[in-house]
């Protein structure tokens, strides 16, 4: 399979997720090839096999696959057929445990696209079990797309790329940085990259805050915020790139910012190289993918 491949891992509710409708508008946009993958699990019962046949020399044992399981292939089969290219789209049925097999696709893809699904009140707290896996063990660029966004919503698809930063560390977020700055460059929007800063808890807990304090913690945001506008535009001189301040925890900034601004990707960062920010940021992440109601694309960095 081609590195340069966005990949979409699809289900029985393919058609409700709108993922693969996400990842086909990025295949077409950066005229990238598409695979979609379902995932079967393995049988556990050898009841649930062939009687073994030889290729090769070799002693092979067929899986059963369902009807189930192939229905979905069949389903999407045609679906892609009819989309107006001549890039490579196509259906690819595995076998074996879903999150283990995307996890290994996403060390040498594009991205991984995957559904966010919910259900009753909680719809907008819960997410599928392979979309946790995949945002906290992904090996590349992880995009989760929830279940109420439209490719028809040309609202949506207007809005700018949004992209947090650890001001603190910016280093850290440079993967997240350059796939965002990337995303928004390919639909021709804005770059806004979304600074939170707190007080430390100590700071924050041995005395009153003053004004002052405040607006020097501001400040120096800002001014990393700045400098960070400054570099990337240098980097990417045909995208417009701004930076937006916030004080509070991280997630509840990201997803206010979200709220705010309705981009039509909010960009987080993954796996990062020191302990502490691993730890800080993974919680980031993991937050946001949990609540917000945009696409968004965790962007572990390849091995």
């Amino acid at each position: 399979m081609a590195d340069d491949v966005i990949i979409v891992g699809v289900d029985a509710a393919w058609q409700r997720s709108h993922a693969l409708a996400w990842g086909v508008n990025e295949a077409l946009l950066r005229e990238r090839p598409l695979r979609a993958i379902h995932v079967v699990e393995e049988p556990k019962r050898y009841s649930d096999t062939y009687a073994p046949v030889r290729a090769d020399g070799v002693s092979i044992v067929p899986v059963r696959i369902e009807k189930a399981a192939t229905r979905v292939v069949d389903e999407v089969r045609p679906y892609l057929a009819g989309i107006d290219t001549k890039l490579d789209f196509g259906v690819d049925l595995r076998v074996g445990k879903p999150d283990d097999v995307l996890v290994e696709l996403t060390e040498t893809a594009t991205m991984l696209v995957l559904g966010r699904r919910g259900h009753g009140v909680f719809s907008e707290l819960l997410i599928g079990s392979t979309s946790d896996a995949l945002g906290n063990r992904g090996r590349g660029p992880v995009v989760v797309v929830p279940s109420g966004w439209q490719e028809q919503d040309q609202e949506h698809r207007a809005g700018p790329v949004l992209v947090g930063v650890d001001w603190l560390e910016p280093e850290s977020s440079e993967p997240a940085v350059e796939f965002a700055a990337d995303h928004a460059g390919a639909h021709g929007v804005q770059l806004t990259f979304v600074l939170v800063w707190d007080f430390p808890w100590a700071v924050a807990s041995d005395q009153p805050v003053s004004t002052e304090e405040i607006d020097q913690w501001h400040d120096m945001a800002d001014a990393r915020g700045a400098e960070l506008v400054e570099d990337w535009r240098s980097k990417r001189p045909g995208v417009e790139i701004d930076h937006l301040v916030r004080q509070g925890q991280a997630v509840e900034g990201l997803l206010a910012a979200a709220e705010d601004l309705n981009p039509q990707l909010l960009a987080v960062g993954g796996r990062l190289r020191s302990r502490v920010g691993e730890l800080l940021l993974g919680s980031v992440a993991r937050g946001v993918l949990h609540h917000t109601t945009h696409p968004i694309a965790i962007v572990h960095q390849h091995p």
